[in-house]
């Protein structure tokens, strides 16, 4: 497929295929013209015979060089918008003609993506799964297997990519709970892998495509700044919760291009706006980046901050504080600024450890090991949950009804 990429690409550099623009005006802004996977791909171009022509003859060189063929009677020609001659289109390629919404990789293209439908396959996976089971049949600690594996099959890449329009609370058996996933918990956890990857991935497309459209600053990435043209924070989901993100992780420095100085995560466990507030305020630079503070000398370099006014006597102190803490942290150049996850030891984000800080709270000591033991049948340790929580039906509970 990379002879084949490499012949679309120069279709477009030779202007006889478009693809769709993502921010900028004019002449700026960044191409895609198609993303491939394996051996699925997507095409864009206009609504146009030419263009529709010369992606002909590029599958006729591409079947020509690898002695593959294009399979056209699975190619669709996808219309984005009203009054397009799609018949006359669609024969100048050999293709049949599609619609919105549609589907890639297994995934729904073009439906709104709070949009309950895109969930239609996933409900009937779901139905699939039981109906193998005589649900009436089980016994409790049954219906718990049942249920665990039934969500099992729930598709990791779907919550990896959409939020869930239903919520299940659930707790950990260490907590006095069954060990059921919660869904909405699990489905914000894998979601926060793309904030990792946001920061630690700078060469790829989606990446790209995202801070174009957004006109994010050079360095791509921070915890509070991030906005568009219209005042609307990019990320408006750590708007609204995902804050706990950003409290198990922290920035290492590297050439320190990339993290804001006053408004990010680097320096111990607190951003220096939040420790240092009058510090801030008085500051010439509120939005700048860490690379910015550090000034290069003889010596290797030292930290130089400046302020709107001369410091009295008595705020020079607070100054000494924050180059103490500064200190020990040095520009690294030619190293890339990292995210460093807090929740394990070599630093990498995992999904289960998201999963755990979000439930994690001061909660009663409950006998977990005791009940739930690997060599004890599941409905004994049902029975016991049970008694543990008083939901058994005992003597003096029954007497409470009389």
């Amino acid at each position: 497929m990379e002879a084949l990429s490499q012949l679309l690409s120069c279709a477009r550099n030779g202007s006889f295929i478009y693809g769709f623009r993502v921010g900028g005006r004019g002449r700026k802004g960044l191409i895609v013209s198609h993303p491939l996977f394996a051996d699925d791909t997507l095409i864009f171009c206009d609504a146009d015979a030419d263009q529709l022509q010369y992606l002909s003859w590029t599958f006729m060189w591409f079947e020509a060089i690898s002695s593959l063929k294009v399979n056209l009677s699975k190619t669709e020609a996808i219309p984005m918008g009203e009054g397009i001659p799609m018949e006359t289109l669609a024969s100048v390629l050999g293709c049949k003609i599609g619609s919105l919404p549609t589907s890639y990789l297994g995934l729904p293209l073009g439906a709104p993506y709070k949009a309950t439908r895109v969930w239609d396959t996933v409900e009937e996976r779901f139905r699939k799964r039981l109906s193998l089971w005589k649900r009436q049949y089980l016994s409790k600690g049954g219906h718990l297997t049942l249920l665990k594996s039934t969500l099992s099959s729930l598709p990791t890449y779907f919550l990896s990519l959409f939020v869930i329009p239903k919520r299940v609370i659930c707790a950990a058996k260490k907590d006095g709970g069954l060990g059921i996933c919660s869904l909405a918990t699990f489905n914000k956890a894998l979601l926060g892998k793309w904030l990792w990857r946001f920061a630690n991935e700078n060469e790829s497309l989606w990446k790209q495509i995202i801070s174009t459209k957004y006109d994010l600053q050079e360095g791509g990435w921070c915890s509070k700044g991030a906005r568009d043209r219209h005042g609307v924070g990019v990320w408006k989901a750590i708007r609204n919760g995902w804050e706990n993100f950003h409290s198990h992780s922290r920035f290492i420095i590297g050439d320190g291009t990339r993290v804001k100085f006053w408004k990010d995560l680097w320096c111990e466990n607190q951003s220096l706006e939040e420790a240092f507030p009058f510090l801030f305020n008085l500051s010439t630079n509120k939005e700048g980046w860490v690379a910015e503070a550090w000034e290069e000398n003889e010596v290797g370099g030292s930290w130089g901050l400046r302020f709107t006014k001369h410091l009295n006597d008595w705020e020079v102190g607070e100054v000494e504080s924050l180059l103490s803490k500064l200190h020990p942290l040095t520009i690294r150049r030619g190293v890339n600024d990292s995210l460093w996850w807090k929740e394990n030891k070599n630093g990498t984000f995992f999904v289960k450890t998201y999963y755990s800080s979000f439930s994690r709270a001061i909660k009663p000591l409950f006998l977990a090991r005791t009940i739930w033991t690997p060599w004890v049948p599941i409905r004994t340790s049902f029975f016991g949950w049970e008694a543990a929580w008083y939901k058994l039906l005992t003597i003096d509970r029954l007497k409470r009804f009389d």
